[in-house]
């Protein structure tokens, strides 16, 4: 019994002494081995919780400043999906919702893994259609699913010119920077800014410069985009085309024309001289 009690009292120091050590070694002291006092911890606790706060802002202003570094993102995207044997009946029938103006139901077949590039045998496509319609949402959406950007129609005409003779700048604008060249043309050497000169879209004409589309260039009849808009009387795009087209490559048509306002203001003088004497 007596040694039962003596191994118990052991066991009992033995557990206080432990328990003595971990809080001493929990207790914080100063340079002078003294305890820190309540006040002092309490100082400690404030001033790291500040310091944390501070860690998390900046941690906050560089994530912000590496967010606003990230690069732009192209406007055209060609979506990926599972490639799906051809169908012509689901093909046709976009090309009817395209031309009855069912944008819903060609948004279904789209994301249905439906190709959008069915021509007709009257060599329609839902592209075409979007272009001429100006709908250039639509022609985006077209042309992420794979739409042909390069189709041609009858002469050489591509959608570039399509959207010129309309007049739509926007639509005009996503297919330069979805890759057609805006200096392209037709069978009988029409450009883009000698289509948006005949039909007097001035906008057109100023973008197509602004894209470094040569004005000089001539058609199969040998004028140039200036020339076809003295023939028609368009005086707001003669302004623009006249600071940019050489001299030189005017047309025989304008140069005679020129002789003969230059021969008209000779005889006025002559006439003015005689009425004076």
């Amino acid at each position: 019994m007596r040694k039962q009690a003596v191994t118990f009292t052991l066991l009992i120091a033995g557990v206080l002494f432990s328990l003595n050590a971990q809080a001493q070694q929990n207790i914080l002291l100063d340079a002078n081995g003294v305890p820190l006092t309540n006040e002092m911890l309490l100082l400690l606790s404030s001033s790291s919780e500040k310091f944390e706060q501070k860690n998390k802002k900046t941690i906050t202003k560089s994530s912000d400043k590496e967010t606003t570094l990230e690069p732009k993102k192209s406007n055209i995207k060609l979506i990926t999906r599972a490639k799906r044997p051809p169908n012509p009946l689901l093909e046709e029938e976009m090309l009817d919702a395209m031309k009855a103006g069912k944008i819903q139901r060609v948004k279904q077949l789209l994301r249905a893994g439906i190709s959008p590039t069915f021509k007709n045998y009257k060599g329609e496509t839902p592209i075409g259609i979007a272009v001429s319609r100006g709908w250039a949402s639509m022609v985006i959406s077209l042309l992420e699913n794979g739409a042909d950007i390069n189709e041609k129609g009858a002469r050489g005409i591509t959608l570039l010119h399509v959207a010129s003779a309309k007049g739509l700048t926007d639509v005009a604008k996503l297919l330069v920077k979805g890759g057609l060249n805006p200096s392209q043309k037709t069978d009988k050497n029409w450009t883009p800014l000698h289509v948006a000169a005949r039909y007097n879209h001035w906008q057109l004409v100023q973008y197509y410069i602004s894209e470094g589309v040569d004005p000089d260039i001539r058609n199969s009849d040998g004028q140039t985009a200036l020339g076809l808009a003295r023939h028609l009387r368009h005086q707001g795009i003669i302004k623009i085309l006249s600071q940019v087209t050489r001299r030189s490559s005017l047309d025989f048509a304008e140069m005679n024309l020129l002789k003969k306002k230059n021969k008209r203001k000779k005889r006025k003088k002559k006439n003015r001289k005689k009425r004076k004497s």
